[in-house]
């Protein structure tokens, strides 16, 4: 568990307050919003065409540990570049693309990581631990942001997360490769050998469901965190005030991801991350309501509320999804892949309202489309805790009622005149 919790911090702390500090840094060199939604668009964009792909080979391979941490160097090398090349669209568009791309592994690995370490009935206490450790990174990464930027000036930024990169490449290796039960990562069991097919997965109403509101839950959530840190720099706040957008953010997700890993299993997934859904609008209208850049970073820390419990019940979604037919890294690919169509509609969307209609309109615009997340959720994803035990009880039920059914079938054949109403 050290080890996990160790990757789950590093990986945090290494790309935890790039966005808003990417935001910042770019538009001193002078680019305009667009061209800031769309840079941050083209990060999201790389993980969205490897997303999938990245579930699928988490499923197929065992070195599992050796690819965690090449995608980390990798993903560390290309934010060291972006101070250091010139401030083109060729260069700084470039290198988000292909960070996103390496990052495309780091949700299926971390999720594979821990089934393989802790089972099916320890995962999601195991990730709302691990989610804390997270959020834990963020805040470091979030205090070291300001004193950087306070001293050293924003660029910094970027290469502390190299640092942090070859800090989490290297945590991954604490974890013992005989602790790691390789057939349990991909979501089968002891009885099980092989993964269902794509096209079962995907035809159940629960995934496509979830899949959908997935998609509409970071549409909407995605850009808020750029959005509000040049908010602050607009209500007149400084550099320090910005990063401090992240961190008001992460000490709330801290508590609230161990809450998800209690009470997931407690009151079950869908009523913990119905709260997750219904905060969100909540939080991008407030922002359209204040006027005070100070104001502004305190209201972020609602955003811990919805991303702490979402990091922590969409593995336990998964996992649930998936036990016993396996392919549960590529179903965590495929929400992930949802996650990221949103992480590059939305910095577009956002990049085109704030350019033409301001930050008012372009709160309201999110916050009408974090509602209808919200409602698909609630109507169409059920609980799934316990789903297979319930679905081999239903099964259980309906083979007792056929094995009844044909006892009675046989003693009327043996005894005709039973069946006989006195009227007959």
């Amino acid at each position: 568990m050290i080890g996990l919790n160790a990757i789950n911090f590093f990986q945090a702390e290494m790309v935890g307050v790039v966005l808003p500090a990417l935001a910042a840094y770019l538009k001193e060199a002078g680019w305009r919003y667009d061209s800031i939604g769309i840079a941050t668009a083209l990060a999201g964009l790389g993980t969205l065409l490897l997303q999938t792909i990245a579930g699928e080979m988490t499923d197929r391979i065992s070195s599992r540990r050796c690819l965690f941490a090449l995608a980390a160097i990798f993903t560390g090398f290309c934010f060291v570049a972006i101070p250091l090349v010139p401030t083109s669209r060729f260069w700084i568009d470039g290198l988000l693309f292909m960070s996103g791309a390496a990052q495309s592994l780091f949700a299926p690995l971390l999720g594979a990581l821990a089934l393989a370490l802790v089972g099916h009935e320890m995962l999601n206490r195991t990730a709302g631990i691990n989610q804390g450790w997270n959020h834990a990174g963020n805040i470091a990464a979030a205090v070291t942001a300001m004193v950087l930027v306070r001293f050293l000036g924003i660029s910094s930024i970027f290469y502390a997360v190299g640092i942090s990169s070859l800090l989490a490449a290297a945590s991954v290796f604490l974890i013992k490769q005989n602790d790691l039960d390789e057939h349990l990562a991909t979501g089968l069991t002891v009885n099980e050998s092989d993964p269902i097919s794509w096209g079962d997965l995907l035809r159940d109403r629960a995934v496509l469901g979830l899949t959908a509101s997935i998609f509409l839950f970071h549409l909407a959530n995605a850009p808020i965190l750029p959005v509000t840190a040049l908010y602050v720099k607009k209500l007149g706040g400084s550099d320090s005030l910005m990063t401090a957008t992240v961190l008001t953010a992460q000490l709330v997700m801290v508590p609230v991801s161990l809450f998800a890993g209690h009470y997931g299993d407690r009151w079950g997934r869908k009523a913990v991350m119905a709260i997750a859904f219904w905060f969100l609008p909540l939080r991008i209208l407030t922002y359209a309501l204040v006027a005070n850049p100070k104001a502004v970073v305190w209201l972020q820390g609602l955003d811990g509320i919805g991303a702490g419990i979402y990091g922590v019940i969409v593995i336990a979604l998964a996992a649930d999804l998936t036990r016993g037919k396996g392919r549960f890294n590529s179903l965590a690919g495929v929400f992930a892949t949802a996650l990221a169509c949103g992480g590059v509609v939305g910095p577009l969307i956002s990049g085109v309202l704030l350019q033409h209609f301001g930050f008012k309109d372009t709160f309201y615009a999110f916050a009408g489309l974090a509602t209808i997340a919200a409602l698909i959720f609630m109507s169409l994803v059920p609980e799934t805790k316990d789903r297979e035990q319930h679905l081999q009880h239903a099964i259980s039920g309906v083979r007792i009622a056929h094995s009844q059914c044909s006892v009675k079938a046989r003693r009327s054949d043996a005894h005709p005149s039973s069946a006989l109403t006195p009227n007959s």
